[in-house]
Order: C-alpha cells, then structure tokens, then sequence
C-alpha cells in the first residue's frame, strides 16, 4: 500500500513538472511569435526612423530577444527527443545549438 502511495506521488511530481515546463515552451513560444510578427509589422517603420536617430541597436536588441525566445522554445523539446537517444545524437544537438547561438550572434553584431 506504501509503495503504490510512493508512486502515486511521483507521478503527480512528474507530472506536475512536466506540466510547468510545456507552459515555459509554450510561453516562449508565444513571447518568439509575437516578437516576430511585431518585427516584420512595424521593422521597417521603427528601423527607418531609428536609423534616422541612430538608433539601430534598439532593433538588433529586438531582433536577438525574439531570436533566443525562438530558440529556447525549440532547444527544450529537441534536448526532449535526444536525451533518450545515443551520445552521437546528443553531440549533433550541442553541435548545432552552438551554431545557432553563434549565428545569432554574429548575426546581429556583425550583420551577416
């Protein structure tokens, strides 16, 4: 009887934990989508007159928030799918998040 009490409770803190980071990614999500649509709306407006002010790092800073809230959105469910899997699929996953993260970086900075 203790030991099935015992399971019980882990699968509500499974489950639970479970449930809070699908909120997190879906959030991140949202948050990447509305940065994006927002972007592409009012970009070209904001970057015309930013740039007559020189101010275009406000638009690099807008551009990189909604790039890593995309990418948060998609590493967690991708750390899912290969954490089960060989150490070669899990060297391909750091191999092109590294990438990423350096694209956007230099993306943004260097405006490739």
């Amino acid at each position: 009887m203790a030991k099935k009490q015992q399971r019980q409770e882990k699968q509500e803190n499974k489950s639970s934990k479970h449930v809070f980071t699908e909120k997190l990614i879906n959030l991140l999500a949202f948050l990447a989508l509305a940065a994006a649509a927002v972007l592409l709306l009012i970009g070209p407006i904001l970057g015309w007159i930013l740039e007559q002010t020189g101010g275009t790092v406000i638009m690099q800073a807008l551009s990189l928030v909604a790039q890593y809230c995309l990418l948060a959105a998609i590493a967690i469910p991708g750390w899912r799918f290969v954490r089960g899997r060989g150490k070669g699929w899990k060297i391909a996953y750091f191999i092109f998040l590294a990438v990423y993260i350096a694209g956007t970086i230099l993306g943004v900075t260097v405006g490739i």
